[in-house]
Formats: structure tokens, C-alpha cells, sequence
């Protein structure tokens, strides 16, 4: 028996966007929280049920996704959701360590007290999640927490391409790394201490650093999950 395809639906009203765009964030988002995991058929007859939706809209969205990498397509075999090697986790940290380095360095001379109030109540609101276990929540935080870092250097294509790059893959595995949650606090309070100090050096170093680390893990993940679908064939 098939299992149905089981996640969460925003409440946004359809009325505010087009049927495609709706279902497109709504699986987007599914996708990038981990809901829908690598190489799950979207079955296109089932999710047109789901979203109460004909299925125009449904091959609009997974176009739209499979544009983005989120999706592969594949003739007479359908849409799947796009699995992510450690291949392409490298090449995303290799890139993501240059332009948010350089964001850190080019963001410290606007950084200002008020800002860096934010980061450390954001960081505390990451470590508070971390308690309770709400993971979607710790996503959404540290995710405010970098681009709101980033988003001091004033260079409006800089952060284009950094959140271009956030949005490219699940970000719930990085969460399953065993006590990388408690790290990422530690390593958020080193940053901020050196952007207080108007350390470009050292920002830019932990900054690199943080992303070596969550990279590392990621990778550590990836190869259980390939070890586990590999012993299930």
C-alpha cells in the first residue's frame, strides 16, 4: 500500500496568490523543513487533493521547484523530491564560506548597538528552542540570525546570492547532528563578541569556521543516510 505524502499546509489564503505560487511555497517550505524527503514521489493526483486544486497548478509548482534544484524531473517516471549529496553539500559550503565571510568583514563598520542587541535575543530565542526541541523554530532563528548579520554590509546583490544559497537545501538534517544545536549558541555568541570588537579578522575566521563545522556534520549525516538507504535495497 502507498504512503500518502503527509505534511503541513500554510493557512495563507489562496486569494492573495496565484493557485501555483500557493502550492509552490507550501511545498517549497515542506521540502527545506524536511517533511517531503529526498526521493519522494510527488504524486501529482494526490496533491491536487491535498490543496483542493486541479492539477495545472500542481506541474506549475513542480516546475517551479524543479527549476530551483528542489525537484528532479524525470521523463515518464515523474517528479521526485531532488536527493542531496555530499557532493553538492561541498559545493555549497565552499561558496558559502567565501560570500559569508566577506559579508561579516563588509558588515562590521554598520553594525550597530541595536543590531547587535537583536542578534544575541535571537541567539537566546535559538537556545531557548533548543530546550523545548522545536527544531522548525531554530531553523527560522538562525536563519534570521546570519542574514540579519549579513544584511549590515549594504550590498543588496551580496545577500541575494547568500539567501539564493540558504534556500537550495533541507535544513533539517543539520538539526539531527547530536549536540550541534548547543554549538551553534557557542558559536553565534564568539561571532557577535567579535563584531562588538569591530574584529573583522576574527569574525570573518569564526564565521568560516561555523560554516566548516556545519558542514561537517552535514556530511557526517548524509553518509548515515546513504549507508541506511543503501542497506534497505
Amino acid at each position: 500500500m502507498e504512503n500518502r505524502v503527509e505534511f503541513d499546509i500554510p493557512i495563507t489564503s489562496v486569494s492573495f496568490v496565484s493557485k501555483s505560487e500557493y502550492v509552490y511555497r507550501a511545498l517549497r517550505e515542506a521540502i527545506l523543513k524536511g517533511s517531503l524527503e529526498p526521493g519522494l514521489v510527488l504524486n501529482q493526483a494526490e496533491l491536487a487533493e491535498r490543496f483542493s486544486v486541479s492539477r495545472m497548478p500542481i506541474r506549475d509548482a513542480i516546475k517551479m521547484l524543479a527549476r530551483e534544484g528542489l525537484v528532479r524531473i524525470v521523463l515518464h517516471k515523474g517528479a521526485t523530491v531532488a536527493h542531496f549529496s555530499i557532493q553538492d553539500i561541498r559545493e555549497i559550503y565552499a561558496i558559502r564560506k567565501i560570500l559569508e565571510g566577506y559579508a561579516v568583514r563588509e558588515a562590521i563598520p554598520h553594525v550597530d548597538g541595536a543590531t547587535l542587541s537583536r542578534l544575541e535575543k535571537i541567539n537566546r530565542a535559538i537556545a531557548r528552542f533548543n530546550r523545548k526541541g522545536d527544531v522548525d523554530a531554530m531553523i527560522k532563528e538562525n536563519e534570521q540570525f546570519h542574514l540579519l548579520l549579513y544584511a549590515q554590509c549594504r550590498n543588496r546583490k551580496l545577500i541575494e546570492l547568500i539567501q539564493r544559497l540558504w534556500s537550495s537545501y533541507p535544513k533539517r538534517i543539520f538539526w539531527d547532528v547530536p549536540g550541534r544545536a548547543d554549538q551553534v549558541v557557542l558559536e553565534h555568541n564568539e561571532i557577535v563578541t567579535a563584531v562588538k570588537d569591530r574584529n573583522a579578522d576574527r569574525a570573518q575566521r569564526l564565521v568560516q569556521n561555523h560554516l566548516f563545522l556545519a558542514q561537517e556534520g552535514l556530511e557526517r549525516m548524509a553518509s548515515i543516510r546513504d549507508g541506511k538507504a543503501r542497506e534497505s535495497l
